[in-house]
């Protein structure tokens, strides 16, 4: 039921936020949705040029499943061109065989567009993400979280990206119990409103 409200949510959401969308990513043990929503074009938010997003995944990696969702705030980096900076936090439960997890984990991401390219080649984009929580911010049996992304993608068609990238996300459990929550690389699909 919550999966059912929360794609819902964000499917209905597009229509309001842009630079908003929703991403789905393979692997050969592990499925990921992931959806973003964007106040980049609504004026309402817009009286600074801070930009708010909030985004949820959901990623069933080799039968544990993990669902976390999030808030941050985005700025531009006056310095270099095409680099966006976010700062801000997530929500994370997790199911590890019979354990479960829960954490609130500090988010930093760093995303890099290229500027346009010669001879027509479509827009690229690099992106690096990382969320830790120490136990002071893990809940229950839960003692601390890490995740290290990274992603390229290119926009083959106008708001459609393919991209690729790597994951590292690692689940601590209170008695020394250290679980690899799952890592790998991946292939995805991202549309953009």
């Amino acid at each position: 039921m919550f999966k059912k409200i929360a794609f819902t949510t964000l499917f209905t959401s597009v229509l309001l936020l842009a630079e908003s969308g929703v991403g789905l990513n393979v692997n050969e043990k592990d499925l990921e949705i992931e959806g973003v929503l964007d106040s980049r074009n609504l004026k309402a938010l817009q009286t600074s040029s801070t930009i708010y997003q909030i985004d949820a995944n959901f990623l069933n990696a080799d039968n544990n499943k993990l669902i976390a969702a999030g808030i941050g705030a985005t700025n531009k980096v006056e310095a270099i061109e095409g680099l966006e900076l976010t700062l801000g936090a997530k929500y994370v439960w997790a199911e590890v065989g019979k354990n479960d997890f829960n954490a609130v984990p500090l988010m930093a991401k760093a995303r890099y567009t290229f500027p346009p390219l010669k001879y027509n080649i479509p827009p690229v984009a690099l992106e690096a993400k990382g969320l830790y929580a120490p136990s002071v911010l893990s809940f229950g049996d839960s003692k601390s979280y890490g995740e290290l992304r990274f992603s390229a993608d290119i926009e083959m068609i106008e708001n459609v990206r393919l991209y690729v990238g790597y994951r590292n996300i690692h689940a601590d459990y209170k008695g020394g119990n250290r679980e690899l929550f799952d890592t790998g690389y991946y292939a995805g699909l991202k549309i953009t409103y």
